[in-house]
């Protein structure tokens, strides 16, 4: 066991809704996608789709109009990721409290600033500070969870692969999008932020002592 301080994180998720089975929510998110929309599923509650996620809860309602026009009605959810301070975890905890800080500064500017380019249509790109900085970011990040695995109990391990999955694949979309600017990279980069912070929940309950 190791002791940590990991304080609670707070995002906002553009809900789709919640359908009356598994099968239906499976449908909603190909609706979503076909519509150009990112999409999400709970990994708790199989049956709530999400559209979306901002850090800002302003931010997300500001989103959430702008796909109304769009004929797309959502409803801003907040999310919390609980805080702890004990973790079930073998290895260097040093490296675990940075991992938190990290993904949190990290999802913070991405959920951010793919929600602002949406805003603007699509029309802005990230500015050569902002992609060396998350670059930089994101390269300490990869260090650090390369090294968790082996001081995690087996399923935190097997989330911990799903998270770098979905930050890799959110970091890569961001840099497509600034080669050609098409809408469906920040998309994909909501969606990849709105997996990442659902498996971090599952993740933290793994762990969390």
């Amino acid at each position: 066991m190791y002791r940590l301080r990991s304080p609670p994180q707070t995002y906002y998720l553009l809900q789709y809704g919640v359908f009356s089975t598994p099968e239906r929510a499976l449908q909603a998110k190909e609706e979503l996608l076909k519509a150009g929309i990112a999409a999400g599923g709970d990994t708790e509650d199989q049956n709530r789709v999400y559209a979306g996620i901002s850090p800002d809860r302003e931010q997300a309602k500001l989103l959430s109009n702008q796909l109304k026009t769009q004929g797309v009605e959502l409803y801003v959810r907040e999310l919390q990721l609980p805080g702890f301070e004990k973790a079930a975890y073998g290895g260097d905890g040093e490296k675990l409290t940075i991992f938190f800080q990290l993904s949190s500064t990290l999802v913070g500017k991405l959920s951010g600033l793919s929600s602002s380019l949406l805003e603007a249509g699509g029309s802005g790109k990230a500015n050569a500070t902002e992609m060396k900085e998350l670059n930089d970011l994101h390269q300490q990040w990869t260090q650090n969870i390369a090294a968790l695995p082996s001081g995690l109990p087996k399923e935190a391990a097997a989330s911990a692969s799903t998270l770098e999955k979905a930050m890799n694949s959110a970091v890569s979309a961001l840099g497509e999008y600034n080669k050609n600017t098409a809408k469906e990279h920040i998309w994909e980069i909501q969606s990849s932020m709105m997996e990442y912070v659902l498996h971090e929940k599952e993740f933290i309950q793994f762990i969390k002592q």
